[in-house]
């Protein structure tokens, strides 16, 4: 039996997390919540997750704040990230994040949850069958 992909979810909008969570537990992967980018830092440091979904415009530490730090650690430097926004494309946050390097954006009420599946499964395929461990 496959592994089941540990992914966070980073939103600070509840009824949004929770939406985004039940779409990806139809998929199979188990999930973890923050509702923002200190305590998405917290549960990135307690375990890596597989792949990350960020939202960008939160309190306390923003999405963009969040991805700098990640991407300073070498253990994550290579950690997918998909940011999941609200924010037009050419907003100024936005394009701060994707410089720091994210792995695709999709756009809130924008996109097919279809292909936001498919592109989480192509993200975490390796760590599907490799056995993590569970702690």
């Amino acid at each position: 039996m496959l592994t089941m992909a540990d992914l966070l979810v980073v939103e600070d909008d509840p009824d949004a997390a929770d939406l985004l969570t039940r779409l990806l537990e139809t998929g199979g992967h188990r999930i973890r919540q923050a509702a923002n980018g200190q305590k998405a830092l917290e549960e990135a440091l307690a375990r890596t997750p597989d792949l990350v979904l960020l939202d960008l415009a939160m309190p306390q530490m923003d999405g963009p704040s969040l991805l700098q730090i990640l991407r300073s650690y070498l253990r994550w430097h290579a950690l997918p990230v998909l940011i999941v926004t609200a924010l037009p494309a050419n907003d100024p946050t936005l394009l701060r994040a994707q410089g720091l390097g994210v792995s695709g954006t999709f756009y809130k009420g924008g996109y097919r949850p279809s292909d936001l599946l498919d592109r989480i499964n192509e993200l975490t395929a390796p760590a599907k069958g490799a056995g993590k461990s569970m702690a």
